[in-house]
This record gives structure tokens, sequence and C-alpha cells, in this order.
């Protein structure tokens, strides 16, 4: 089994590496989102502030990358992106078209695959808002030793 390297024992250079990965991998979703890159809107069914969402998610975790060693902002800045997760995962269950949803189990009816596929976006946007507020609280409480 291979052996894993914390994110502290990264050198800065590395650390900037794939933050810069990051920013750049949120960037073109953002763009998409306020409109400075074009594409056919009938494409999609998926709201622009989705992409701005998944992009958002890209930036905070490079900035998250370069900020290892400060807890705080680390753990304030994961309740933001678990929080970003969590209304992605509303959206998908609530307000999502039944187009989006492809899969499933064979003998299933379609219906029955896109509530089950609801449900787990579901259960997985309250497991990221629980976790959400952990990173909060954590965040709040100052500084650990």
């Amino acid at each position: 089994m291979p052996k894993t390297r914390h994110i502290n024992t990264l050198s800065v250079r590395a650390r900037w590496f794939y933050a810069v990965i990051c920013f750049v991998a949120g960037s073109y979703p953002i763009a998409i989102s306020l409109g400075y890159v074009t594409f056919e809107e009938s494409d999609t069914a998926t709201p622009l502030w989705v992409a701005a969402g998944v992009g958002s998610a890209f930036i905070i975790a490079g900035f998250m990358i370069l900020l290892t060693r400060y807890g705080g902002a680390n753990d304030l800045m994961a309740g933001v992106m678990l929080l970003i997760f969590a209304s992605l995962g509303v959206w998908v269950s609530v307000f999502s078209s039944d187009a989006g949803f492809s899969g499933g189990v064979a003998w299933l009816p379609e219906d029955m695959n896109i509530l089950i596929g609801r449900v787990f976006f579901g259960l997985g946007a309250l497991v990221s808002l629980a976790m959400a507020v952990w990173a909060f609280r954590r965040a709040a409480s100052g500084p650990k030793p």
C-alpha cells in the first residue's frame, strides 16, 4: 500500500502548483456563469448559478491548499464549500428535470430509478449540511493547539 503524505508536508511550490490547478479548473465554470464564455443554453437545463457554485468550490479548494497551516480559515472555507455542495444536492434532488437522470437498476421502472437518484442526492445534501455545521462550529471555537 502506498504511503500517503499529509498536505502540510508539501513544499510551498507544490501547494501553489495544486492551488493554481484548482483556480484554473474553477475559472471556466465561473466564466460560463458570468457570460464570458458562451454556449448554447438549450444544451443544458442547469441554471447558471450551478456552474458558479461548482467553479467556486474549486476556487475555495485552491485557497484551502494554500492556507493549510491556518486551521480556522481552512475550517471556515470548508464550511462554505460544504454549503455549496449541499445547495447543489438540494437543487438536483428537488428542482432538476427528470431528463437529467440516467442509469439505475435495470429491472426497476424509470420513475423508481429517478426517485432513488433524487433520494440519494438529497441524503448527500443533508450530510454536506451537517458537515458544514461541524466545520463552522470548529472554525468558531478558535485556534487549535
